[in-house]
């Protein structure tokens, strides 16, 4: 029996499970499977997810003062993960916010870094120019630059930290794929069932769902109880360039660029450039409005996960890395697709369904480089009942679908 059961894997499951696994006297089990080796339609898995990657862009600013706090948090506990797990994820590049300075993404940010008192230079289009005479940008913009404490983190080396803690802890990581939840009866208390598509029939006095998009695919919640979400399809590019372009490109820092574009830039260019150093190449994707189209199967969402390669929207983003970045000569570029799952309120759900059993879900394209302050909220809230974060709650609170509208 345990005390906690963590349903999900990832970058959120995978921190709830080691916060919980530091409490005293606490028995934690995390649930999901490992990443496949390929994505297939031919195999029978249907279970995927977003963190299969080597970056996210982390960074403490945001245009939203609740996301900069959270990711503020967890940021500030990078360092420590890194020296207790001895894996290294954390690459501190810098991140730098772009558009025009009127504009509301960068207004809404200035105004939080100046609230918050996070550490930046603000670079007027002049200065931008020069700091950064690679960056092919309207002569307009300027930026608000992290040069510390930003820059990306590698999601796959930040999970297999938190695992890895977890486990010195005593956590017992299961690898398999969650499909029931129900709650009953144990001689007069609660008890929660967790069963698996391996055959595992795991029993704990609560549970915590950090499931993501596949949150809605399986029997996780009770009857008749669907969270309001909505599944976005993206794509990114990865770009590869040679030696001499990454040496020179060595100082360019992450980006997230809101604005109208430059006037050589692709037409309908996808909004969302961001940086990868690895094996040289730069990675570029895009914001969530840039794809019109709603997932809402499971078999739609295996697809989309499955889909590799060169398609319209990769196509477009590798354009927009030679547009924005100038003179570099691209050697080859290939995609990857992930999915975001939104909330009508923009903001994750951290709440309990019952008193034994919690949701963390739905990140909005923002929860990776907070992952560890989400995750640890939401383990107290489970275990504990009781809410441990300066922000208000009921920012997080749980929205359902109105399923009553399918019966009409």
């Amino acid at each position: 029996m345990y005390d906690l059961c963590v349903v999900g894997a990832g970058m959120i499951g995978s921190a709830a499970a080691r916060h919980a696994s530091l409490q005293p006297n606490i028995r934690v089990c995390l649930v999901g499977p490992e990443e496949p080796k390929e994505r297939s339609m031919d195999s029978p898995r249907e279970i995927f997810a977003s963190h299969y990657d080597e970056s996210r862009i982390t960074r403490r600013s945001d245009p939203d003062p609740i996301w900069a706090t959270l990711g503020q948090k967890a940021m500030d506990r990078y360092r420590d993960l890194e020296a207790t797990s001895g894996l290294n994820f954390y690459s501190e590049t810098g991140c730098m916010m772009a558009g025009p300075p009127a504009g509301q993404f960068m207004t809404k940010t200035q105004e939080t870094v100046t609230s918050q008192n996070i550490q930046h230079d603000y670079l007027t289009p002049k200065l931008l120019r020069q700091r950064f005479p690679y960056m092919n940008l309207p002569d307009t913009d300027g930026a608000i630059y992290e040069t510390k404490n930003a820059g990306y983190i590698n999601p796959r080396v930040l999970i297999a930290a938190q695992e890895q803690i977890a486990r010195d802890n005593g956590c017992v990581v299961i690898n398999d794929v969650v499909y029931e939840i129900t709650q009953q009866d144990d001689n007069g208390a609660s008890l929660m069932s967790v069963l698996t598509e391996g055959g595992q029939k795991i029993e704990a006095r609560r549970v915590l769902i950090a499931t993501g998009s596949f949150t809605n695919f399986r029997n996780l919640l009770p009857p008749g109880q669907e969270p309001d979400l909505m599944l976005v399809p993206l794509a990114v590019a990865k770009v590869e360039v040679s030696v001499e372009d990454a040496k020179r490109l060595r100082d360019m820092p992450s980006m997230i660029y809101k604005g109208e574009g430059n006037t050589n830039w692709p037409e309908d260019y996808p909004r969302y450039p961001n940086k990868l150093y690895g094996k040289f190449y730069i990675k570029c994707g895009y914001l969530h409005g840039t794809e019109s189209r709603r997932l809402s199967t499971v078999a739609e969402v295996k697809a989309w996960f499955c889909t590799e390669g060169v398609t319209p929207l990769v196509t477009k983003s590798a354009d927009l890395v030679t547009a924005v970045t100038k003179d570099i000569k691209p050697l080859s570029y290939h995609g990857d697709h992930c999915i975001v799952t939104e909330t009508p309120t923009h903001r994750i759900y951290i709440d309990l369904v019952h008193p034994d059993l919690g949701v963390a879900i739905g990140g909005n394209g923002y929860a990776a480089k907070s992952s560890d302050e989400i995750g640890r909220i939401a383990a107290m809230l489970v275990l504990y009942g009781k809410w441990d974060s300066e922000l208000p709650a009921e920012t997080f609170k749980l929205k359902l679908k109105d399923t009553s509208k399918n019966n009409l």
